[in-house]
């Protein structure tokens, strides 16, 4: 199956560290103007399933409390060869830290 996001293993670290189900998120991301958001939708992009427009990554960037670079693998935020860096990430089941 092909990743169609890459921020969704991060997006399910941050929720985790904060100690949040996927619809505390969903109800965080709707209360800031994510209208299509629920715990269906924040579960497929976790798992990766969906693509995630660049509105939706500011709403869940802003419900985590993170700037929307901290949605992005470490991995791609350092890398000097970004077409490297996403693919690694793409193929990674679980993100790259």
């Amino acid at each position: 199956m092909r990743a169609l996001n890459i921020i969704g293993p991060k997006v399910r670290r941050l929720r985790h560290q904060r100690s949040w189900s996927q619809n505390d998120l969903a109800t965080k991301a709707q209360l800031l103007g994510m209208e299509e958001a629920s715990r269906g939708k924040v579960s497929k992009i976790e798992a990766r399933l969906v693509w995630v427009s660049d509105e939706d990554m500011i709403y869940l960037a802003r419900a985590l409390k993170v700037e929307v670079g901290d949605l992005y693998p470490v991995v791609i935020r350092k890398s000097r060869c970004l077409y490297e860096a996403i693919g690694t990430a793409k193929a990674s089941r679980y993100g790259v830290a």
